[in-house]
């Protein structure tokens, strides 16, 4: 039987070529707590001064990092009261929102769920967020050691998948998306399937496990992971295509009990998202997106690098920081090249460039563009773009696949020089410790590139998250009241969600963030209108965020408008932030439709009812 060659290591302890044992195992647990201590150290630099305890800012700067945290904190809220974890009719009353179109994460609301006790909704969507980079590049690190690479190698590799630019970007707010641990362990299991290095039961488990737990993070992710892998499992089948029926035949066990085991767990999810209540068609992104890498994005530092070079390119279609993303930058292209160059006759330097390659070309999106210019040459995704459940993925988001293989490209050069160096000095004593000595070399000027080049702006910025007092807080009325809250909960003002949250969703907000359909069914991020009009265009209107939107005078009208509105959607809460833009003129209006506010303090007002609609 043949057993296809996937990574060419010494799977066993930690060998030279003579089979002489380098490290003990001691010494190897001590490397490896240093490599996690120093990712986790990493991670915090990354978000100070936010701590982990921290509960009254929040990562990020924009409303989906308050985003995050609602959909982070409603998994343990769901289970707590026996509500269902995909649907939430918190937010957008009267319909509620399908929460697996959206990025929900239900997995990490799961895994954060023990975290509840002692930390509140914001301090664990800071955990989670100071953990992410760490545990991705700590999962890049296990396996490339499970692969037999050397530690030093593994650990630089771990590096530039865990740190990429990607993780960086997706950093100012995406968790779902910096929240890699999975995708390693996929590589790892399908490859250990491929090699038929394991039971076949136990291997299909596995693999069905983590793309359960991957779907359940982010389904775009595990998308793009698909896609890659399929791709990795093509070249695989090229190399070898003399055993590829037989091999075909010893693998389809495990994928069969794989495929079975995600059918089984997702087919509630799969089915909240195309057929639940409140879900919507089509895609969120639009096919014609700016979310695509171009040539130059790739060498050229982004917004997010603090070195650049000399190396200036302001053309790249991106206009958010969050989804520049591409870069590698050519110092690292270069040793990555030399690296592959010289272990080019190695079976895993082929696959791992190969697969690298393919993945930037699908970042690079439909068509090729170069220097800003969109030259009209299309390109692989151009078919992904146009194929069900494909066409909701945005191309530069891929670069997280092109990180990973970029980070096995440069541990499996390092590993490789290491041996190599120990190999021609086999016959002298201290061979072992020469290669390590050279393999030490590489490693570390590979780090010095890999730090130089893509040293991030750190620390990303941070917001203030604050709940509502106590006073205000103690004022809510029972019964999980309609509210009406100023700003309106949206993509723009997302604020009133923290309040929702750090309150223990005792009410639910008229507004809020997040994807479902608006009348025709197609996706929309902006709360539904309020029936009757009026109401909310004078609130948008003080808001001022559309300069289109000429604002709505304050009138007796608009004032009957506002009785209407509260008696038919039953609001009986109304909480207003008095130090918004435009709060004067929202309190007149309500003041005059309800009376004065029952609470009222130096920045919020709230009008409560406990007997029906104010």
């Amino acid at each position: 039987m043949t057993t296809i060659d996937l990574t060419e290591a010494q799977r066993v302890g930690d060998l030279d070529d003579g089979g002489t044992v380098t490290r003990g195992p001691r010494h190897a647990w001590a490397f490896s707590t240093a490599v996690v201590l120093g990712y986790l150290v990493l991670g915090l630099a990354a978000f100070w001064p936010v701590l982990p305890w921290t509960s009254d800012r929040l990562f990020g700067s924009a409303s989906d990092s308050v985003l995050a945290m609602w959909f982070l904190a409603w998994v343990p809220h769901a289970l707590a009261h026996g509500l269902n974890p995909l649907f939430s009719d918190a937010i957008l009353v009267p319909h509620g929102v399908d929460l697996a179109q959206n990025t929900e994460a239900p997995f990490l609301g799961l895994l954060t769920t023990p975290l509840a006790l002692f930390l509140g909704p914001i301090a664990r969507a800071n955990v989670m967020m100071i953990l992410a980079m760490p545990a991705s590049a700590t999962a890049a690190f296990i396996v490339l050691r499970r692969w037999g690479v050397w530690p030093v190698a593994a650990a630089v590799g771990g590096l530039i998948y865990g740190f990429s630019p990607y993780a960086v970007g997706q950093s100012l707010g995406h968790l779902v998306l910096m929240f890699l641990p999975i995708p390693p362990f996929i590589a790892l299991t399908m490859a250990s399937i491929l090699r038929r290095q394991g039971a076949p039961v136990r291997l299909g488990i596995q693999l069905g496990l983590l793309v359960v737990a991957q779907f359940l993070t982010e389904p775009e992710v595990m998308t793009s992971v698909a896609i890659v892998t399929a791709w990795a499992v093509v070249c695989v089948a090229v190399r070898y295509r003399a055993h590829v029926r037989e091999a075909a035949r010893a693998v389809s066990e495990s994928l069969a009990i794989a495929v079975g085991v995600a059918a089984v767990l997702l087919a509630y999810p799969i089915w909240m998202m195309f057929a639940g209540p409140q879900h919507y068609t089509g895609t969120a992104q639009a096919v014609d997106n700016p979310y695509y890498n171009d040539v130059m994005s790739l060498l050229a530092p982004g917004p997010l690098q603090r070195v650049h070079l000399g190396i200036h390119f302001a053309g790249v279609p991106l206009s958010n920081a969050s989804e520049a993303g591409g870069y590698i930058g050519i110092p690292l292209l270069l040793a990555a090249a030399v690296l592959a160059w010289r272990s080019r006759r190695s079976a895993r330097m082929q696959l791992a460039v190969v697969v690298w390659a393919g993945a930037v070309v699908l970042s690079l999106g439909p068509h090729l563009s170069v220097g800003g210019h969109r030259t009209g040459i299309p390109l692989p995704f151009l078919v992904l773009q146009h194929l069900p459940l494909l066409n909701n993925l945005l191309p530069v988001r891929i670069s997280m696949e092109t990180a990973a293989c970029l980070g096995a490209i440069v541990a499996f050069g390092i590993d490789d020089v290491r041996r190599g160096a120990a190999h021609v000095h086999r016959h002298h004593r201290g061979s072992s410790r020469q290669g390590t000595l050279v393999g030490g070399t590489v490693a570390f000027v590979v780090l010095a590139v890999v730090v130089v080049t893509q040293l991030p702006t750190w620390p990303n910025p941070s917001q203030p998250a604050l709940g509502l007092p106590a006073v205000v807080s103690d004022a809510i009325p029972p019964g999980n009241p309609v509210t009406i809250s100023y700003p309106i909960a949206s993509p723009l003002f997302a604020e009133p969600m923290v309040w929702q949250v750090d309150a223990g969703y005792r009410f639910r907000l008229v507004g809020g963030y997040s994807e479902h359909p608006d009348p025709s069914g197609l996706p929309t991020g902006m709360p539904d209108e309020m029936v009757p009009a009026g109401l909310d265009r004078f609130l948008e209107g003080q808001e001022a965020y559309n300069a289109y939107l000429p604002p709505v005078p304050v009138s007796p009208e608009l004032v009957a408008t506002a009785r209407v509105v509260a008696a038919r959607n039953d609001v009986r809460l109304l909480l207003v932030d008095r130090q918004e833009k435009g709060a004067t003129a929202v309190v007149q209006v309500f003041t005059a439709a309800f009376g004065p506010p029952t609470v009222s303090t130096a920045r919020y007002a709230l009008w409560g009812s406990t007997a029906g609609p104010l």
